[in-house]
């Protein structure tokens, strides 16, 4: 299903070169190509905490449930991008049970999964362009509530779920693999797509490297609500009840 095209620059810092690009929703039947672009992009990763992996099955399974995942080709048809998005409802996984979410607003919750971008495409805005049609596509499903984690030492998608009016709900260790692992530290933040923030009470600027502030911040009752991307700074806010 296509959904929207335009243009982007390839190799922006070097050659320049002008491409078409098409944005469509990925059938499971491609989705080897969504594992392998995956698989490509967490190779060249050094932090390997900073991703996540899907593995085939788990997005297979999602999808046969109706998750989505939004594709970028370029004019070769080769996919260069995706965004993966689920529909959890009441399942455990739901990253509303993590940010205290009211029970009866668990099913209109989106879980903003898994975002990649194949390095020599990087700098076009691809995040913020899938996410922007991710929100309105569920918008006009009636849900309400993006949710999604975000590496803490992944600056620039932090960076770019937030400007998109996401904020940080809470900060803790998620994914792990088996009982006895930690799990990898995430930022959860949240969107609510009718009801946004009013009346701010208190303000603290914090790093957005130091950790250990945020979470005192986060159990105080802050919100992380705004970045800024040159001084790496983080706005975070207490609201009215």
């Amino acid at each position: 299903m296509l959904l929207t095209t335009g243009y982007l620059i390839k190799d922006k810092y070097n050659t320049r070169k002008r491409e078409e690009y098409t944005i469509e929703l990925i059938p499971k039947a491609n989705l080897n190509e969504v594992i392998d672009l995956q698989l490509e992009v967490y190779e060249g990763i050094d932090n390997k905490e900073i991703l996540y992996l899907d593995s085939y099955d788990e997005m297979y399974e999602d999808l046969k449930n109706g998750a989505k995942v939004i594709g970028v080709r370029n004019n070769r048809g080769k996919l260069i991008s995706y965004r993966y998005i689920g529909f959890p409802g009441k399942d455990s996984r739901n990253l509303g049970y993590d940010i205290n979410l009211p029970k009866d607003e668990l099913d209109s919750v989106v879980h903003l999964e898994t975002t990649v971008v194949k390095p020599i495409y990087r700098g076009n805005n691809l995040q913020s362009l899938t996410l922007e049609i991710a929100t309105e596509l569920v918008k006009e499903e009636g849900y309400k509530h993006l949710l999604c984690t975000v590496s803490p030492y992944n600056f620039f998608s932090l960076y770019n779920v937030m400007k998109n009016g996401l904020k940080i709900k809470k900060l803790k260790k998620k994914y792990a693999r088996t009982e006895n692992e930690e799990g990898m530290w995430r930022f959860i933040l949240h969107r609510d797509l009718k009801n946004p923030y009013s009346n701010p009470v208190d303000l603290v600027v914090s790093k957005w490297a130091n950790l250990e502030k945020q979470k005192e911040l986060i159990e105080d009752g802050y919100i992380g609500f705004e970045i800024f991307k040159d001084t790496r700074l983080l706005n975070y806010m207490k609201f009215e009840n």
